[in-house]
This record gives structure tokens, sequence and C-alpha cells, in this order.
């Protein structure tokens, strides 16, 4: 008899679990960001909505995570762009356990993001075995393009994150690999994508997927190379109709990394515009061009990456662009830069966010001259959603 009282107890609470979930309330799916055609929309009738803010690392407390949105909304940021590692959600020795608090941090933006209107990119900042940046003292790492278990455990997590999140309008999408450089040809990065994207899509078909472009084959950066790819064999194509294609927009290296402390390659002083530096630009199809570095140049090679979207019919977003503080100093350009490049992607049809707003090393948030411009291009076309 009481055996029959604990099975009946438990079927009770199984049916109850299950009329919870049930009964949860399921945002309508146009409550979501979505593409159509080579734009991004929300809302039943399906209005324009342009993606327009910065990527913001966590603060050292809520109090200064609120401040730091309460900031950028009064200055027009419709969006955030929250870079995350795979550290966050586990170690390397126990990837199957999921780390206590690991949520609470995309959850805190989450409700500052409906407390002041705006969405939120989760971006894969850092990925196991996966180091592509030339940083002082630390080794190249290419392993997970032919770690079979690496590439599982990365799909993994953003099933995990995806399944845990997927109700959730607040969220503009997810970013899915950063900056991609395989270890052979571009299909690894093909292969890696489409998995995530249909491992993603077995539990959230709500959220736009963003998918990177290639800045190097066999292991080798274009900034190392001096070869970049063509935007057709940049662009990874996948199969899905809620995507959207993004780029990097640090143009270039050499001037808007000058002197990062990790970097051997960028320890020379460059200003903006000189006239007396010819960039030598060449792509692995064999097409070339040479450009003094000024706006025609970055003029150039912002439309250059848009062609894929143009001709692919699919909405195109910067993930990131800025310039460090060393740009900023001696008269060598920076505000010059900044002002043309955000002229020149506030002019095309593009999303962005900016790398580096309150980050000391590039230009931070406290400079004087910065917020009248970026301001200025939040305000144009900008959609309070």
């Amino acid at each position: 008899m009481r055996f029959q009282s604990v099975i009946r107890f438990a079927v009770l609470l199984l049916l109850t679990a299950s009329f919870g979930q049930a009964s949860e309330p399921v945002p309508a799916a146009h409550k979501f960001v979505r593409a159509s055609g080579d734009q991004l929309v929300v809302g039943e009738a399906g209005e324009s909505v342009w993606l327009r803010g910065v990527a913001l690392k966590p603060g050292n407390s809520a109090q200064e995570n609120e401040k730091r949105f309460r900031e950028l909304a009064e200055l027009g940021v419709n969006t955030i762009r929250l870079p995350f590692s795979y550290r966050h959600f586990y170690d390397p020795e126990t990837p199957d356990i999921i780390k206590a608090g690991a949520w609470n941090t995309i959850d805190e933006y989450l409700a500052l993001a409906r407390q002041h209107g705006m969405w939120v990119i989760l971006q894969n900042l850092s990925i196991e075995g996966w180091q592509p940046v030339p940083v002082i003292g630390v080794p190249f790492d290419y392993s997970i393009w032919s770690d079979a278990g690496l590439q599982e455990r990365y799909v993994g997590l953003w099933r995990k994150i995806a399944e845990r999140y997927r109700h959730e309008p607040r969220i503009a999408g997810y970013s899915l690999f950063f900056e991609p450089i395989t270890a052979a040809g571009s299909e690894q990065w093909g292969k890696l994508a489409q998995r995530t994207v249909d491992a993603i899509r077995e539990v959230d078909t709500n959220h736009a997927l963003f998918i990177e472009r290639i800045y190097g084959i066999n292991a080798e950066r274009r900034e190392i190379s001096g070869i970049d790819l063509a935007p057709d064999d940049a662009f990874i194509t996948v199969e899905d109709d809620n995507l959207v294609y993004e780029f990097y927009y640090f143009e270039r290296d050499e001037y808007t990394h000058q002197f990062a402390s990790w970097r051997a390659d960028t320890q020379l002083e460059r200003v903006y515009p000189d006239p007396d530096w010819i960039i030598d630009y060449q792509e692995s199809s064999g097409f070339e061009i040479s450009l003094p570095f000024d706006r025609n140049y970055l003029e150039f090679y912002l439309a250059r990456q848009l062609e894929f979207g143009e001709s692919h019919n699919v909405p195109m977003s910067i993930w990131g662009f800025g310039a460090m503080h060393t740009c900023f100093i001696e008269d060598r350009g920076g505000l010059r830069w900044l002002t043309d490049s955000l002229d020149l992607i506030s002019q095309s049809k593009v999303h962005w966010t900016l790398w580096g707003y309150y980050d000391e090393r590039f230009f931070a948030g406290k400079h004087d001259d910065v917020r009248p411009l970026l301001r200025a291009a939040l305000a144009a076309g900008h959609t309070k959603n």
C-alpha cells in the first residue's frame, strides 16, 4: 500500500511538472529578431531593425553593470554584445559539468536589457582548442579542427545555451565562433558551422545565428600572410533561413592595434590618414589593388566585405570595430579614423557593435570627443524596441 502511494505521488509530480512546462508562456515568433532577405525585422508587421551598439564585457559588480547599461541607453545603444568563454561554463577537466553560476552573467544582462529596451547578442569569444590571435608567448592552437571531442563539446555547449534561452526575445541572436581560421581548407568551418546550426535548431528555432567569415586557411592569418580571401571564399554558406553573416573591421590592424602589448607584429607608430603608406591589398583569387591608407581604403575594404550580403541577399553585421588608445595620442589620427569609419558604416546596410567602449586599452567611453560621434551614428536609422 505504501509502495502504491509512493508511485501515485511520483506520477502526480510528473504530471504537475509536465503541466507547468506546457503552460509556460511561449513568445510568438514575431517577437524575435529574425532575418528577412538582407534585413533584420521584428514584430507582426516585420518592421526593419538595425542592431547598433557596443560589445560589453561584465564589470566588477552588478552596480557597475547597471550604470553602464543606463549610460549606453542614454547614448542611444539598442544592442549589447556579450562575449563569453567556454571557461565560464565548464573546466576542460570536467567538460560535462556546468559550473555553478554559469548562467548568472547572461541572466543579469538580459534583465538589464529588458529594463532599458535593448537586445543582447551572445558571442562565443574563447573556444576550447582554439587560439588564432598572435599573442606574445602564447602558441597558436588549431586543435578543434582535428579533435572530434573538442568539436562535440563546442556544439554541445551551444545546444545547452540555445535550449535554456530558446524563448528569450531579448536575445537578438547567437554569434557562434570568434575569428575562424582553419587548419586546412574553409570546409572545416563550413562543416562545423552546419553541425552547430543543426544542433541549435533541434531546441531553438527562434533566434538568428551569426556566422563569422574566415580570416585564413592552412593555419595562417591574413594579417600574417598578407593574402586575404575573396568574399565568396571568406564567408561560408550554411543551410538555414535565419542567419546573419559577420566580420570585424579593425582596418588596418597595423594602425588600430599599434603598440598592443600582446602583439609583436604591431610595434610601429602609424598615423591616419597616411598618403605615404600604400596598402597592397591581395586576395587568393588573384585580385589586387593598391590604395593609400585613408578613407578610400576604408571604404573599399568595407564595400568588399558587404559584396557577400548583396550577392546572397542576407543581413551583414560588423561584430567589432575600433582603435586602441595609442591611436588617439600624438596626432596619430584616431578621432579622424573613427569619424570616417562611423560615417562609412552608417551609410552602409550593416549592423554593428563597437568594441572596447569601456576597455582602457581602446578609446574608453570617457573620451569626450568620442561620445558625440557615437551618439550621431546610433541615431542614424536607430530603432527603439
